[in-house]
């Protein structure tokens, strides 16, 4: 109890600026604890060249969750379609899960780049209230400067606080994005490969 009370007593003395800091705070974690499940899923798809392949023989998906099964579902629901056409409708297959892999992540470099912003506002607002102090009562009344101090100071340090690991987890978010689809592009070209022999022998 004695813990929620300080972290509420520190949320009151940060002033208004703290409620759109906690928001951004909240969902900025939402994300990453979002993407970070989401591509810890992707790197155990584990669908290999050899098993697209027999999958495009048998015309039927395998029951894997990822962007390459996702491509390959893609390709074969596009239905029966001449050799000639296959690695156009392939190459499409495998565009439409690139951003996939991307997603929410410029959305959390954004939201921990505006928290500072952010904390920088609250900044503002304490020292604005605190030169006001210092214009009614003079430099005496040093308890009404302090709590003017106090906001610029709490919301500072919050937004930081919010930022610096925010930033960190959206560049090995990316980092790990890049590399899922480096793997992507690597199977999408094995798998265009083979397709590209299957065109060449129907001409």
């Amino acid at each position: 109890m004695d813990a929620l009370r300080s972290a509420w007593e520190f949320v009151l003395a940060g002033g208004p600026v703290m409620w759109p800091l906690l928001a951004l705070s909240l969902w900025l974690w939402a994300l990453v604890l979002y993407k970070f499940l989401w591509l810890a899923r992707v790197r155990r798809e584990g669908l290999e060249p050899g098993q697209a392949l027999e999958s495009l023989l048998s015309g039927q998906a395998p029951d894997i969750v990822g962007p390459r099964s996702a491509a390959l579902a893609h390709f074969l629901g596009a239905g029966s379609h001449a050799p000639q056409s296959d690695v156009r409708l392939w190459e499409a297959a495998v565009r439409r899960q690139g951003p996939r892999l991307w997603r929410h992540v410029d959305t959390i470099l954004m939201l921990a780049a505006v928290a500072p912003l952010l904390g920088l506002l609250g900044t503002v607002s304490g020292m604005i209230d605190t030169f006001a102090v210092i214009g009614e009562y003079g430099t005496g009344n040093a308890q009404a400067m302090a709590g003017g101090i106090r906001e610029a100071l709490i919301t500072t340090e919050t937004g930081l606080l919010v930022a610096i690991p925010g930033l960190f987890a959206g560049y090995v978010l990316r980092r790990q994005a890049r590399k899922l689809q480096q793997g992507l592009l690597s199977f999408a070209a094995a798998v265009q490969s083979w397709l590209r022999s299957r065109q060449e022998a129907a001409c």
